[in-house]
């Protein structure tokens, strides 16, 4: 293998975790990412690039591999242009990217397969939800946005009250004009990533995200707001039960219709008492998932998404650390609806303990200020869950940031932290 050249496109904790482990690599030679954000000047050469056009003429530019790290590109096709011009690239086509891009395409491939996912229906109005929905499925119901949503276009309605709610947000927001109707799963959710070139794939480590705003049943949905792995709880069983009745099956979907799929599978699964339900799909690495996947993955990254992007795994499994990872998000008061920004971050001087992924940071004469929602992911590593999490939750309390949202049982389960 060469050494090459290395763009990163997106600006999230995502994209910044990615620039962490390649920024390792030995095979690596310039590291850039476009737009980035200030964290990713520690490791990469920055552009301003944020559209297709442009991303497109960096990438022959830099003259190298690219990694497409958000959704709404694949969904828009940059990976398919990037091919047409010969050049190396981690991410699907448009084609598939539908996996994710629209929740009906999505269950019109499980029920071709037979794979197990939550009884829907489409809907593509505000009066059927008031009428034929309200008035015909029990609750819980769950209903979320047919389309790119970040992890936010999710609500569950259990209650009239709820449902009284959400149809009259929807009739004045006008934020989605299609909808998908779930029956409600009861189990446990893990987030099943997997490195696949269409034909074979290598599981990545499993993680659990933590979707809601804060433990509150009723909390708003999120693009995350912490993650951890390993899973504990997932076994070998549940594991071969996803491979035969998840993933064996996507893959075999893949190839009866003849689709190139070079990159990341993401499988949100509920674990129920009759196994794995599928929630979701992705097309890309997750958000805050990545922080903690990435940060376990006992390799050099490089080579493994290199010879992805040329339709070939490197090798039947992939080597995974024994440490524990656990990841926390800061989040800017008043996420998700309307956070509230430009707010100065400081951070004491022994955080250096955990790694620190920018999100929404931005520089404002030359110093760091809140710039989104999700402001900043802090990773703690350890011997074990509780130790991770230790190592995180210590590391977040020496930020400040006012106003600042932080959930405090990441991972609770395995300690008291907190």
């Amino acid at each position: 293998m060469q050494a090459g050249n290395v763009l990163i496109l997106g600006q999230g904790a995502r994209e910044h975790a990615l620039a962490q482990a390649l920024a390792e690599s030995r095979w690596v030679r310039e590291l850039w990412a476009a737009p980035g954000n200030p964290g990713l000047t520690q490791v990469a050469r920055l552009s301003p690039a944020a559209t297709i056009e442009a991303w497109v003429d960096l990438a022959e530019s830099v003259g190298g591999l690219t990694v497409v790290g958000p959704e709404a590109p694949l969904a828009a096709g940059l990976a398919d242009r990037l091919r047409a011009r010969g050049l190396p690239v981690v991410g699907p086509g448009a084609e598939v990217a539908r996996l994710e891009s629209s929740k009906i395409y999505a269950k019109s491939v499980m029920a071709e397969m037979n794979i197990p996912t939550a009884r829907a229906i489409a809907v593509d109005s505000v009066d059927a939800l008031a009428s034929q929905v309200r008035r015909e499925w029990p609750l819980p119901v769950v209903i979320k946005e047919d389309g790119l949503a970040q992890g936010k276009g999710v609500t569950i309605v259990r209650s009239e009250d709820d449902w009284a709610a959400f149809l009259l947000h929807e009739a004045t927001a006008k934020s989605s004009s299609r909808w998908i109707v779930e029956e409600y799963l009861e189990g446990r959710e893990v987030s099943i990533e997997v490195l696949t070139n269409g034909r074979d794939y290598v599981w990545l480590p499993a993680a659990v995200d933590h979707k809601r705003l804060t433990a509150a049943p009723g909390s708003p949905n999120t693009g995350g707001m912490g993650a951890y792995s390993p899973v504990p709880w997932l076994t070998e069983d549940d594991r071969r039960r996803i491979d035969a009745k998840v993933l064996g099956p996507l893959i075999a979907y893949l190839q009866e219709h003849r689709i190139d799929y070079r990159g990341v599978l993401y499988v949100g699964c509920m674990m129920t008492e009759d196994g794995p339900y599928v929630l979701e799909f992705n097309v890309r690495l997750g958000d805050p998932e990545a922080a903690v996947v990435l940060a376990r993955i006992n390799d050099d990254l490089y080579p493994w998404l290199a010879e992805l992007a040329e339709g070939r795994l490197l090798a039947t499994t992939l080597p995974v650390s024994k440490q524990a990872a656990v990841a926390v998000v800061v989040a800017s008061e008043g996420y998700p609806s309307e956070p509230r920004v430009g707010r100065a971050i400081r951070m004491g001087r022994t955080i250096a303990r955990a790694r620190v992924l920018h999100a929404g940071t931005k520089l404002v004469n030359g110093s760091l200020v809140s710039g989104g929602g999700r402001v900043l992911t802090v990773v703690g590593l350890g011997p074990d869950l509780a130790a991770a999490r230790t190592t995180a939750y210590a590391a977040v309390d020496e930020i400040a940031l006012e106003g600042a949202v932080v959930r405090r049982d990441i991972g609770a389960e395995f300690d008291s932290v907190g």
